[in-house]
């Protein structure tokens, strides 16, 4: 006995049910679930494809994280040497009021660099994070008198923000040092956001033997340092012929 189905609808549902499946779109085992296998669709490979720069760009970040992390603490890896340490930066001999973290100097009096100027033509920068009084230059490696201003120290050449009324000094702007042995009398060269805005000169005599980059801040004044363009590039120069601070051994 054959039973047909009685209405149309019964005879499309038995067609279904008796249609044998696409095995394309099956599971290999079994044939009542749809196959697990991914379809590559279009937007499939855009979100490949995204995926893979976002890969890429995490690869490149970490890169930079590492070599930062082996500048800033090379006492944790073994080819320190290879990136860059050791690094000119601050001294411990500073003011009992002030304060450095890495490159950046706040507080109140004097803080010295870790390394005397070697070379004839050398340049170094600060760039002004807060405003306030700062005086910045060099001088011989005393520790006296560091709780004041360079201004108010001896064996010191420097430049004071306070002698200067030509310009003002906003916070974001850039002073450039330049310290230049190539002529017969030293000349000490100061720059505003890369123009030459003060020629210092002395003579010989007033500061003998080694003479360190300084500087000193107060009245709220915050600076960040970059003695050797080598970390990040110099904001305005250097100067035709100069270049950043020399690292020697000569260390305080």
């Amino acid at each position: 006995v054959i039973l047909l189905p009685s209405s149309e609808a019964e005879q499309q549902r038995a067609n279904i049910r008796y249609q044998r499946p696409d095995r394309s779109d099956t599971h290999p085992i079994d044939p009542t679930l749809e196959a697990t296998e991914p379809r590559h669709t279009p937007h499939h490979h855009d979100n490949h494809a995204k995926r893979l720069v976002h890969t890429t760009l995490m690869a490149d970040q970490l890169s930079k994280l590492c070599c930062c992390l082996k500048v800033y603490f090379p006492c944790f890896f073994d080819d320190a040497k290879v990136y860059g340490a050791p690094l000119v930066c601050f001294s411990e001999i500073k003011g009992p009021r002030v304060r450095i973290s890495n490159f950046y100097v706040a507080g109140v009096g004097t803080a010295l660099v870790n390394v005397p100027v070697i070379q004839n033509r050398a340049y170094w920068e600060f760039k002004i994070c807060e405003t306030g009084h700062f005086c910045v230059g060099v001088c011989e490696p005393s520790k006296k008198t560091l709780d004041c201003h360079l201004s108010d120290r001896k064996r010191t050449w420097q430049f004071s923000s306070k002698s200067y009324s030509k310009a003002e000094f906003k916070k974001g702007d850039f002073i450039g040092i330049g310290y230049d042995l190539a002529d017969i009398r030293p000349v000490l060269k100061i720059y505003h956001n890369g123009k030459l805005v003060k020629n210092l000169k002395k003579g010989s005599k007033d500061i003998q033997g080694d003479v360190y980059p300084c500087v000193s801040v107060g009245d709220g004044c915050m600076l960040e340092a970059n003695f050797e363009g080598s970390l990040q590039n110099f904001q305005f120069g250097p100067p035709q012929g100069f270049s950043g601070i020399m690292y020697t051994r000569d260390i305080l």
